[in-house]
C-alpha cells in the first residue's frame, strides 16, 4: 500500500476544497547510542511518521486520505525494511545511512458514511489490527500482536455501537498481502462493567483470509481481549488479558499474555508476561507475531510531578523455551517526561546481559506525539 506520494497530492489538492479539513497523525522518532563490548558506539536515528487529511464534505460524510514515512534500513536477506523505534541496532538505521530520510508514501484512502449516530458505513482501505502489547519495545501492532498483527483491506466495513453498548467493526475486502486473497475481519468490545470507578471490557476478534496464496502462514487468527480497571481512593490497578490462536502448519499456536498494573498515589508498578505455545517440530520465530517465546517484564516507577516520572525496569527474554544459550536479560532506567497531553518523551539507558544481541550498553531518546 506504500507506493506513491501522487495520490495523497490528489487527494491533499481535493480536499481543500471541503467544508472543514482535519489534519491528525503521530509522530515517533529515536536516537540511540550502541555500545559493543569494546565500548565502541554506533549511533542510529530512526522515525516513523504518519499523516492523514480528513474532509467533512457534510455533516454525515467524510474522506480522508493517510501516508507514511519510515526510517528503514538493509535486512540479513538484502532487503529493504522498516526500522523499528527504540528496539536495537539489529533493526535501527545507522547515522549517516541512506535509508534514514525517506519521502511521504500512500497508505489508504477512505470514504466514511455516518448513517445514524451508531453506525458507520466506510468504503476504501481499512486497516485492523488485535490484542496489542503496552510493553514498550513491542507497541506497535504492524509487527507484534498477540490475536493479529496490522493487515490492510481494500472493500467495504461497517462500524457500530456506542461506549454504553459495546463498539464493533466488520471488514472485508480484498487483502493487500496478495492479489488473489479477500480477507475478513469482525470484533466487537463489549462493556460488562462501565462504572466511574470500575470497568471490564471483553473483545473477541476474529481474522480470515480467504484464497490459494495469502502471503502469511496462517489462514485464520481469533481471540479474545480483557481489560479490567479499579479504582479505590489513592489506589487504582488494573490487568490486560489476552489469549490468541491460530494455526501453523495444521496445528495451533496458542499465545498469552498478561499485563497487570497497580498504583498508588505517586508508586506505579506494571508487569508484562507473554508466553506462546508452539509446534515444536518447526523454527519458533515462524510461527509466533513477537520476537520472543517467552518474556517477562517488570517496571517499578514513580511520579516526581505531572510532568516527569522515573523507572526501573527488568526483562527476561528467551526466544525458545527449548533451545540453550539463547535467552538474556535487560536492566535499565527509563525517566519520563511529558511535555503536554499525548506528548512523551523518555530518556533511557540500559545494559544487556548475555551475548545473543547486538550490543551490551546502550543509551538513547525517544519521543512520541499524536495530534
Amino acid at each position: 500500500m506504500r507506493q506513491i506520494i501522487l495520490p495523497f497530492v490528489l487527494g491533499a489538492a481535493f480536499v481543500a476544497f471541503a467544508a472543514e479539513v482535519d489534519i491528525h497523525g503521530s509522530l515517533n522518532m529515536d536516537y540511540a547510542s550502541y555500545f559493543d563490548s569494546d565500548f565502541d558506539p554506533t549511533n542510529a536515528a530512526n522515525q516513523d511518521i504518519d499523516l492523514s487529511a480528513t474532509a467533512k464534505l457534510d455533516e454525515n460524510v467524510s474522506a480522508t486520505v493517510r501516508t507514511t514515512t519510515h526510517s528503514t534500513y538493509i535486512g540479513a536477506d538484502s532487503s529493504v525494511q522498516a526500522s523499528e523505534v527504540r528496539h536495537g541496532l539489529a533493526r535501527s538505521t545507522a547515522m549517516g545511512e541512506e535509508g534514514r530520510r525517506n519521502a511521504f508514501e500512500f497508505d489508504g484512502a477512505e470514504i466514511r458514511w455516518s448513517v445514524t449516530h451508531s453506525v458507520d458505513l466506510i468504503f476504501g482501505d481499512m486497516t485492523y489490527s488485535a490484542g496489542a502489547f503496552n510493553y514498550y519495545f513491542w507497541r506497535d501492532p504492524a509487527r507484534y500482536a498477540v490475536i493479529t498483527r496490522e493487515e490492510s483491506l481494500r472493500g467495504i466495513g461497517g462500524e457500530f455501537g456506542n461506549e454504553k453498548y459495546g463498539m464493533g467493526k466488520i471488514y472485508f475486502g480484498a487483502s493487500e498481502n496478495a492479489e488473489s486473497t479477500m480477507g475478513l475481519f469482525g470484533t466487537y468490545a463489549w462493556p460488562l462493567l462501565n462504572h466511574v470507578d470500575e470497568h471490564l471490557v471483553i473483545t473477541p476478534s476474529i481474522d480470515w483470509m480467504f484464497g490459494t496464496h495469502i502471503g502469511r502462514p496462517n489462514t485464520y487468527s481469533l481471540g479474545v481481549e480483557v481489560d479490567y480497571s479499579k479504582s479505590l481512593g489513592l489506589i487504582n490497578y488494573g490487568t490486560y488479558a489476552v489469549w490468541g490462536m491460530h494455526p501453523y502448519k495444521g496445528k495451533g499456536v496458542h499465545s498469552f499474555l498478561i499485563e497487570p498494573s497497580f498504583n498508588i498515589a505517586l508508586f506505579n508498578l506494571g508487569f508484562t508476561y507473554f508466553y506462546a505455545i508452539v509446534d515444536e517440530d518447526y523454527a519458533v520465530a515462524d510461527q509466533i507475531f513477537t520476537d520472543d517465546q517467552m518474556l517477562f517484564a517488570v517496571e517499578p516507577s514513580f511520579d516526581i510531578n505531572k510532568k516527569f516520572s522515573m523507572g526501573v525496569t527488568y526483562e527476561y527474554h528467551d526466544l525458545d523455551v527449548n533451545a540453550d544459550k539463547d535467552e538474556y536479560s535487560f536492566l535499565g532506567m527509563n525517566f519520563y517526561v511529558y511535555p503536554t497531553m499525548r506528548t512523551e518523551v523518555v530518556f533511557w539507558f540500559g545494559y544487556n546481559f548475555k551475548d545473543v544481541v547486538d550490543t551490551d550498553f546502550a543509551l538513547g531518546i525517544s519521543g512520541r506525539a499524536d495530534f
